[in-house]
């Protein structure tokens, strides 16, 4: 089972609502299961590295099935992952669940790091919860 379109285009909608609201101006990717990309939006004005860093983060969530904060946290901690494939050790990557089943996932970048996994994890939250 995979995220649908139409849910990912509403997840991207509140992505943006949201960091404009906190005035963060950033990309985001929606990914399936297996971390290929659904949708991506680049507000205006984003960094341009910002799109290629969202998909990473994403694929990162997807492939791992867990957050890409995860691995930020452990390289942090002193853990090397210099040889794990599709690893990009930076917060802002999350799974989407809804039901105990993984549709796929979500990456923001663009912002400072706490802030794309707070906005990553509340909306993440949103979705399971069925409120996106």
């Amino acid at each position: 089972m995979s995220i649908r379109l139409e849910q990912a285009r509403a997840l991207l909608d509140a992505v943006a609502a949201a960091a404009q609201g906190q005035g963060m101006t950033v990309a985001a990717v929606v990914v399936d299961p297996g971390g290929w990309p659904v949708m991506q939006i680049c507000m205006d004005n984003a960094f341009p590295a910002s799109a290629d860093a969202a998909l990473a983060k994403a694929r990162t969530a997807a492939l791992y099935r867990r957050p890409s904060s995860d691995f930020s946290r452990r390289v942090k901690e002193g853990m090397p992952l210099a040889h794990l494939p599709h690893v990009v050790p930076l917060g802002g990557g999350v799974l989407l669940e809804q039901s105990g089943t993984m549709l796929g996932a979500l990456g923001i970048s663009g912002a400072r790091e706490e802030s794309e996994t707070a906005l990553a994890e509340s909306l993440a939250e949103a979705f399971a919860g069925g409120a996106i």
